[in-house]
């Protein structure tokens, strides 16, 4: 945390955010960013957000640079014969602002595959998230998936026949928007869908639409004030 009362140091990195009125009381706050910084002191990369309440938790920070960050273990939400279902986040408990990663971890058991999203004729791996005004939703990634040819019907599809991990990326609304998961209590749930479908060398199982949900804590906003004589005030 840095006191910079006339937004000089903010300048001088590029990040003051000229797109606020000065008459706003939100003027003279950066661009949000996080810059690191080599063991010589040099800035090596800049990771810029779109708004200042978007701050990146560690582990979000770790896996956006392609690093594996200790995360809390998946759990199993379904069970069946030829696969598992299990979901996790890189955090359990969340400030309003603050992006997340969900993942959504298919665990198909030996002999079984899943078809890669977008494949046609069966139902691709395909996962989407409940809307709710409080969240954005940045993205949902699926990994590589592998050919499979299959002699007796003639054709070659995208599948995966071993566990496989998709990543959800989203960002929460700002605390006026999280008010009502306050009010009830800061259990927050973000709810979802995940439809796939399962075949292995004597059948193909029917298309199934597995209803998700990661459950968080809400923590509330810091909403303590700097000192009267380091806080930004609006000009006119």
């Amino acid at each position: 945390m840095l006191a910079d009362p006339d937004s000089s140091i903010i300048r001088r990195f590029g990040l003051f955010n000229e797109e606020i009125e000065p008459t706003s009381r939100d003027y003279g706050v950066p661009y949000p960013a996080t810059f690191l910084v080599d063991a010589r002191g040099i800035v090596v990369q800049k990771i810029l957000e779109e708004h200042y309440i978007h701050r990146l938790p560690a582990a979000t920070l770790l896996l956006r640079l392609g690093k594996t960050p200790p995360l809390p273990p998946p759990r199993v939400t379904h069970r069946f014969d030829y696969l598992e279902v299990l979901t996790a986040a890189t955090e359990p408990s969340l400030y309003p602002g603050n992006p997340v990663t969900l993942f959504v971890d298919i665990r198909p058991q030996p002999g079984v595959h899943v078809y890669a999203p977008g494949v046609a004729g069966y139902q691709g791996v395909a996962v989407t998230i409940e809307e709710q005004p409080y969240l954005r939703l940045r993205g949902v990634q699926y990994p590589p998936s592998a050919l499979l040819t299959i002699p007796l019907l003639d054709e070659t599809v995208a599948v995966y026949d071993k566990s496989m991990r998709i990543s959800i990326d989203m960002t929460l609304g700002n605390r006026f928007e999280l008010q009502p998961v306050n009010d009830a209590g800061g259990t927050l749930e973000i709810k979802g869908t995940l439809a796939i479908q399962a075949c292995d060398d004597r059948v193909c199982y029917p298309p199934q639409e597995i209803p998700l949900v990661w459950t968080f804590t809400l923590k509330p906003p810091d909403l303590e004030r700097s000192p009267e004589p380091l806080q930004h005030k609006p000009k006119g």
